[in-house]
């Protein structure tokens, strides 16, 4: 059963979650269920923006009461462009980049909020996603390689990371906080992207202005990964636009990033890792000199990375 009460919605609700979808209205109402079983406050709205579906999801997304709303741009917008245009709609000053493929377990919210509002220069705050298949973490935040592309942190790893959140360069939007100021200064999401990278991108401009990424540890929620229709058609165009726009600056990333990342991931299965690339990733980590955002307690937030990049 919901818990909240839809009649006492705030008229100027703190968030507005958005949420894109197309197809796929078994996940969607799976998506909803765990969303108003867990939400447990009044304050916020939700926009979806069904992107041309055509599985019965307009029909279901209208008979939706308020605080819902609906936008129905009459086309498949794609990813950036949809999150854009509800972003335009949004009455509230935090926004919650949500996808219909999550499922939302209790508690995922507040540890979230509690980061996000912490403190001015925190810019987007992500969470721990698992692999509903598996129960094994699928994200825990984003690091890059040495060739500035992005990867899931502690991807397929059943504990937790330490700490009770981390600082990263990078976070998924599948589930992100972020004020709605802060992504209109970073212009949004970048409409070149299909279904790939807008968000990542997004990452680097907000580092580039100098906010914090931050992932929570304490907010753990399941994700049906990539469950979107044709989701992967565009992978090729979208990584060479990334590598275009930001590989400049997550190159230099990944060069302290990886190392640690990749002789983590192969801790326990040492006999599946390439000897060459343990050496490799050993040297790099016993010379660099930029140590990449290690995991922190939520009371301490440390500095921001800046750049002076515009």
């Amino acid at each position: 059963m919901p818990t909240t009460d839809r009649s006492k919605a705030s008229a100027s609700p703190l968030l507005s979650f958005i949420v894109p979808v197309f197809n796929r209205l078994d996940l969607t109402r799976s998506f909803l269920r765990s969303f108003e079983d867990t939400i447990g406050r009044d304050d916020w709205e939700m926009i979806w923006v069904d992107n041309a579906s055509s599985d019965g999801t307009a029909d279901f997304l209208t008979a939706l009461p308020p605080p819902h709303r609906v936008l129905s741009p009459g086309k498949n917008l794609g990813y950036a462009a949809a999150n854009n245009r509800a972003a335009a709609e949004a009455r509230g000053s935090v926004l919650g980049l949500l996808n219909n493929d999550l499922l939302l377990t209790p508690g995922w919210l507040p540890p979230m909020l509690g980061l996000l509002l912490a403190d001015l220069q925190c810019g987007a705050v992500g969470n721990l996603q698992l692999n509903p298949r598996t129960d094994l973490i699928d994200h825990a935040g984003v690091f890059f390689d040495r060739e500035g592309m992005p990867a899931h942190a502690s991807k397929n790893r059943r504990r937790s990371p330490p700490g009770d959140f981390a600082e990263r360069n990078a976070a998924t939007a599948a589930c992100l906080l972020l004020r709605r100021q802060v992504f209109e200064e970073a212009g949004g999401f970048h409409e070149g992207y299909r279904n790939g990278m807008e968000d990542i991108d997004l990452c680097v401009r907000l580092r580039r202005l100098g906010y914090r990424i931050l992932v929570s540890h304490r907010s753990r929620i399941f994700h049906h990964v990539s469950s979107s229709p044709g989701r992967r058609d565009h992978d090729a165009a979208n990584s060479a636009l990334f590598r275009r726009r930001c590989s400049d600056v997550t190159r230099a990333w990944g060069e302290a990033e990886w190392p640690r990342e990749y002789l983590r991931r192969y801790a326990r299965h040492w006999w599946k890792a390439s000897p060459a690339r343990v050496l490799l990733a050993l040297r790099l980590l016993l010379f660099s000199r930029t140590a990449p955002p290690e995991s922190v307690s939520n009371t301490t937030v440390p500095s921001p990375i800046r750049s002076d990049k515009p």
